[in-house]
């Protein structure tokens, strides 16, 4: 088939020539155009005839001079091409020879595809530019893993020019020689499958550099279907300080829970809002154990907080938020789930916000701190300790007290003692003496007990220890209590036969199970029903219980929880708060146990379990001793530093016919005999 242009060759039909993007010129044998131009493109030039004919073509085509060679060419009969413009439109020419001489010029317009040549090389220039300033590593391969780009950065993580790259394994380059296997294994599986469980998500792996040096890298590795065939673009960040940072907090952690494990205490981070509102709160099983139901709530907000301790809590976290204490630090009462009242000492800390740590001048940033982190700790053990310590402060006060004036009360206490006896043996006494003796007999036997009391309590001493006859102990201290009770309280015993022996001070007993009594006459104002029962019980060792049992309105459970504590009294001014405290002084220190069970409306009962006697007696027991020898005529010295004590005791012994000499000192004894 021929040409166009050749001679007898076919010429396109005029209506296809109007409809494609072509325009033609016809040139004679000097190189000048003949006529006009026809096309499709022609009439958008607005080029006439007139304007065309007789022109050159450097004269019509702007920069063709520099295509003169192909022009020479196709007049002695070669066809050539090039590009030139005619006004806006660009054209891609082809000149070739003409039958009879001349030439003719076929121009496809390429304007539009010269445009985008123009904007792909824009926007792969700016993806070159965007991808050469990424923070991370841009490697990119294809499905056999040899690298065709490198970006700027990972030249400086790998230490790899982007030529020297390109054109290399992944595997000869950055993939350590151990994982070299599983990227090859994993490459196949994609390619046969489809599917890769390490593509479209990010993953932490480790890489290695030119030198050889090994670190973790952060990974996001993508494929990429071309025309050209499957690409993988993989982003990689070297994460060395984050794996330090996290190791670092790691250790920070569990230094932290051991600590608290020590402490027994609980950590809780409260996230705020601007306006200091609680929007997240994170605690551990500690402080739900220690807080309840409100240990997601913050401190302001807290139910369980006793009504009179809320204001500490509101303050102390008001003034901390607010910036007007360094830290938040405070201690407070909270009702338990079972009710009782418990302690609990809470310390905090703002943090700020970590964008505006690290953009402090960037607009829009929260440039207040909005967390909160603290602790909670068990203040209960330590402040009953505490309370503790104030009590033996007391009664270390009170022994001292008790120990500088006892003697010379009991001094005091004996000479009336001794005198009213002397008095009392007057056969011809009045009912209204007696009377009187009587009530002197019994302040002194209250003044004597108080004064055993504090020195118990105070200053707990053994006494003189010996094996007491427990049951004859018990009936002798009912005996002296029923007078003291009075005739409105029914008092009862309950002895078991052959009660054992104990082996303590007889008269520390005798006081306790007063105390008790007298304690329950006070409670039962004066009218109701008190016994005393004695009875053994097995237990490792063996030993005997001493019972109080009262009718009385019995004690609420905070009084009970008290009870034995020095100087807690429910008696007002009329009550020291030493009797029980003695007791149980003494329980403690005859290696016994004191129990107290009260109700309310359903009296006390008091019992102190004391060990038997572990042996033989010592000394001659208490209920057991002889009777007094006859009086005879005798001389006897009486030594004594208190003249009211030497004076009574003299006269005591004169009046059962011994002939007595007194001295008030050693010294004047010694001069006397």
């Amino acid at each position: 088939m021929n040409k166009p242009g050749d001679p007898g060759g076919p010429t396109p039909g005029p209506a296809l020539l109007e409809r494609l993007p072509l325009l033609f010129l016809e040139l004679d044998g000097a190189g000048k155009v003949v006529g006009g131009p026809s096309g499709g493109i022609a009439a958008s030039l607005s080029l006439s005839a007139g304007e065309c004919h007789g022109r050159t073509l450097p004269e019509l085509i702007p920069g063709f001079r520099e295509h003169g060679a192909v022009l020479e060419a196709a007049l002695s009969g070669e066809r050539g091409r090039f590009e030139g413009a005619i006004g806006p439109r660009v054209f891609d020419w082809t000149i070739e020879p003409r039958a009879g001489g001349g030439a003719t010029l076929a121009g496809l317009d390429i304007t539009e595809l010269r445009a985008t040549k123009s904007d792909l090389s824009v926007r792969e220039e700016q993806l070159r530019l965007l991808v050469d300033t990424a923070l991370d590593a841009v490697v990119t391969c294809d499905a056999r893993s040899v690298i065709i780009d490198w970006n700027a950065e990972a030249e400086q993580l790998f230490g790899w020019k982007r030529e020297e790259a390109i054109g290399l394994l992944l595997t000869d380059t950055i993939i350590p020689e151990d994982l070299r296997a599983a990227h090859a294994a994993g490459m196949r599986r994609y390619l046969d499958s489809g599917e890769g469980p390490v593509l479209g998500r990010r993953i932490e792996i480790e890489a290695v550099d030119r030198s050889g040096r090994r670190f973790p890298i952060e990974l996001g590795i993508n494929p990429i279907p071309t025309s050209t065939g499957l690409m993988f673009s993989a982003f990689l960040r070297e994460i060395t300080e984050r794996v330090r940072q996290e190791q670092r907090l790691i250790g920070s952690e569990y230094r932290l829970r051991s600590a608290l494990s020590a402490m027994e205490a609980g950590a809780w981070d409260f996230r705020l809002s601007p306006e200091a509102q609680l929007v997240e709160a994170q605690v551990d099983d500690r402080v739900a154990e220690l807080l309840g139901n409100d240990a997601h709530v913050l401190p302001l907000e807290r139910e369980s907080i006793l009504p009179e301790d809320r204001p500490l809590v509101e303050r102390a976290w008001r003034e901390h938020v607010g910036g007007n204490a360094p830290r938040y630090a405070v201690d407070y009462r909270r009702k338990a789930s079972d009710g009782s009242v418990v302690w609990r000492r809470e310390v905090g800390i703002k943090v700020a916000d970590e964008a505006s740590q690290e953009a402090p001048d960037f607009a829009g940033q929260l440039k207040s701190p909005f967390r909160v982190i603290g602790v909670v700790t068990d203040l209960t053990p330590a402040k009953s300790m505490e309370a503790s310590l104030v009590d033996s402060r007391k009664l270390e006060a009170a022994g001292l007290i008790a120990s500088q004036f006892a003697h010379d009360l009991n001094n005091v206490l004996t000479a009336i003692s001794g005198h009213a006896t002397i008095v009392e043996l007057d056969q011809n006494l009045s009912e209204r003496a007696r009377d009187s003796i009587a009530v002197l007999k019994d302040a002194v036997a209250r003044g004597g007990a108080l004064t055993q009391n504090m020195l118990m309590v105070g200053r707990p001493v053994k006494g003189r220890r010996a094996q007491v006859d427990l049951a004859r102990l018990v009936e002798d201290t009912a005996r002296l209590a029923r007078p003291i009770l009075g005739t409105d309280i029914e008092l009862s015993s309950d002895l078991e036969p052959g009660l054992p022996g104990v082996f303590l001070d007889a008269n520390q007993l005798q006081q306790a199970i007063l105390n008790l009594l007298i304690n329950s006459r006070d409670a039962m104002g004066r009218h109701g029903k008190v016994r005393i029962d004695a009875r053994r019980f097995d237990e490792a060792g063996g030993r005997v219980a001493v019972s109080v049992v009262d009718d009385g309105p019995g004690m609420p459970p905070e009084v009970l929880e008290n009870a034995t504590k020095a100087f807690f009294t429910t008696k007002g001014d009329k009550g020291t708060g030493l009797g029980l405290a003695m007791v149980f002084g003494l329980a403690q220190q005859s290696k016994g146990r004191l129990t107290i069970e009260s109700e309310v409306g359903r009296g006390t009962s008091v019992e102190l379990a004391l060990p038997f006697a572990a042996s033989a007696p010592m000394e001659q027991a208490v209920g057991e001793a002889t009777a007094p020898a006859a009086a005879r005529a005798a001389r006897i010295l009486v030594v004594d530093d208190d003249p009211e004590v030497r004076h009574v005791t003299a006269s005591f012994l004169s009046g059962f016919g011994y002939d007595e000499t007194e001295a008030g000192n050693g010294h004047a004894a010694l001069d006397l005999l």
